[in-house]
């Protein structure tokens, strides 16, 4: 059977989880599903219909959702605990989320079996390598010597660093150019690349920007921000829009 276009692809989106909020101190304590609305803005402008995924899941749910969904954004967020990849805590490790590292390590390893589109995005990229078998660094700065800032002081929409794309993956047939500027902001990083995954792009200083999944239908995480830039960047768009038709499409 070949390939059949539908209508706007439904997309799920994973939520982070804050305590407090609008109710101020009457929320304290509890805590709350969100996501910028960056995300949902770059799906809608895509073609895509956006929906949020919140953190309070089991598997079962999951696979309901999931088998609703043609495709699935990881989103950013805190810190995945270093004991879901083998380690114990390093100096540097920020703010660690266990309802959140469980909801989304599921919801990746199941979107994977599945061959869902899967687009994970800064924590997202990490999340994926973690769900599939891989490590991180967990802080750039005191594990990786001589690397760039990758947490610089700028608006999302500001373009920090260039990324060097590796001419032979799905992301440089999707942008079209061995380097771009991106917006990167994290303090941790890919270091061991889970089986099945092949490293797209790095930034000047060897610290993984990219991977995907050449096995898979659409399987993509980058490290930097393309929702806070989609306005007005091109690759960006082209991103979202890549992620979307995939998304669309009926095999």
């Amino acid at each position: 059977m070949g390939i059949v276009k539908r209508g706007r692809p439904l997309i799920g989106i994973t939520c982070s989880r804050v305590t407090g909020g609008a109710w101020g101190v009457y929320s304290l304590g509890h805590f709350m599903d969100y996501t910028f609305s960056e995300y949902s803005q770059a799906i809608l402008h895509a073609d895509g219909a956006p929906l949020i995924v919140p953190a309070a899941q089991d598997e079962s749910s999951l696979e309901r959702i999931l088998g609703a969904v043609q495709g699935l954004i990881l989103s950013g967020g805190p810190d995945i605990h270093p004991r879901r990849y083998g380690e114990e805590p390093a100096a540097g490790l920020g703010e660690v989320d266990e309802a959140l590292d469980r909801m989304e390590l599921m919801a990746a390893a199941l979107a994977v079996k599945m061959d869902l589109p899967v687009l994970g995005i800064c924590r997202g990229i990490q999340v994926l390598n973690v769900a599939l078998g891989g490590t991180l660094y967990q802080d750039i700065p005191s594990q990786i010597a001589d690397s760039i800032c990758h947490t610089p002081k700028a608006d999302k929409a500001v373009p920090t660093h260039t990324v060097r794309i590796e001419a032979r993956s799905r992301l440089r047939r999707i942008f079209g150019q061995p380097e771009i500027w991106v917006n990167g902001k994290h303090h941790q990083a890919l270091k061991d690349p889970a089986p099945g995954l092949v490293v797209a792009a790095r930034a000047r200083d060897g610290v993984v920007e990219a991977v995907e999944h050449p096995g898979r239908r659409y399987l993509l995480g980058v490290q930097w921000h393309p929702e806070g830039t989609w306005r007005d960047d091109a690759y960006s768009k082209k991103l979202f829009r890549s992620f979307v038709r995939a998304a669309g499409e009926v095999v």
